[in-house]
């Protein structure tokens, strides 16, 4: 009855408390800049600071990322990184004659940052770029195209002139942005004063659409088996959820409990397999733990 109980409890604690968050300690250097004040170099420290943890943990997201997208995702988040951050605490923060060394340890909330990379497209282009078209005003300066190219190579597009989906770029007269996106059957458009919101949010209902007409993945039954004790399955089913470059969802679904040991059975929506045999086999038989695969519902 004790065991029981004790199962019904971790088990609600892990509902309630799930581990999705990811920490890493980063270190900036901001070099002297004209006409910058101190507190705005430190406030700029700190912005770079969020964008290089959370581009960390997207990177173990999205493995294989090539460096020139990951260069526009840092510029991205740098000033877009906050909804990301669960959390941060600065461990040193020294001026040099050079500029500014700052050393912080940022916690990530991963949920959400999954559900953030999903909404600019990072998953769908990773192996492959979308075709598309972008076109923007003639009188466009030298500092928007540099962040337009950004966006552009972050989001994994193609350019050719004449395909859809279609992205125009165009100013308001309250000097916004304005932004067209224009489908086969239907057109969106976006407003602001940050040009990175209007390409985010006309991406995210497109890649939104897009996604939702893709059959949904089959899911994977994880069964492992050869533990002592309920306590090591709560203990590897958190393990399990921190394999992000593997599984993108883990949900334990049945306990089997019996007088030679315990078994565990996982639903697991699988982003790569080779890397989950391997975290798997590295994980499992130096513990006496065997597991083995199925097709999932």
């Amino acid at each position: 009855m004790q065991t029981i109980l004790r199962i019904c409890c971790f088990l609600m604690c892990l509902m309630i408390f799930p581990s999705m968050a990811g920490a890493g300690t980063v270190d900036v250097f901001r070099p002297v800049e004209e006409n910058v004040s101190p507190m705005e170099m430190r406030t700029r420290a700190m912005a770079e600071g969020f964008a290089l943890a959370v581009l960390d943990e997207a990177q173990v997201m999205l493995p294989g990322l090539d460096a020139l997208r990951a260069e526009a995702l840092k510029m991205y988040l740098t000033g877009h990184a906050k909804p990301y951050i669960q959390g941060y605490k600065l461990l040193s923060s020294k001026e040099v004659d050079e500029g500014l060394e700052m050393r912080m340890d940022v916690r990530i909330n991963k949920r959400t940052l999954r559900d953030g990379l999903k909404k600019l497209g990072l998953f769908q282009t990773l192996k492959s770029p979308l075709v598309a078209s972008v076109a923007w005003p003639e009188d466009i300066s030298g500092d928007e195209m540099a962040v337009l190219q950004g966006l552009i190579t972050m989001t994994g597009l193609e350019l050719e002139d004449g395909t859809y989906p279609a992205f125009f770029l165009e100013y308001t007269k309250e000097k916004a942005y304005k932004g067209r996106m224009i489908l086969d059957n239907r057109e969106w458009l976006s407003i602001n004063k940050d040009l990175a919101v209007v390409w985010v949010d006309l991406w995210a209902r497109y890649f939104d659409q897009s996604q939702s007409k893709i059959a949904p993945a089959k899911t994977q039954l994880l069964t492992i088996s050869g533990w002592f004790s309920p306590d090591g399955i709560l203990e590897f089913d958190r393990v399990l959820r921190g394999w992000d470059s593997a599984v993108q969802e883990a949900r334990l679904v049945e306990m089997d409990m019996q007088p030679t040991g315990t078994g565990a059975t996982w639903d697991v929506n699988i982003l790569n397999r080779d890397r989950l045999d391997m975290l798997l086999q590295s994980f499992l038989p130096q513990r006496g733990l065997t597991f083995q695969m199925t097709q999932g519902d």
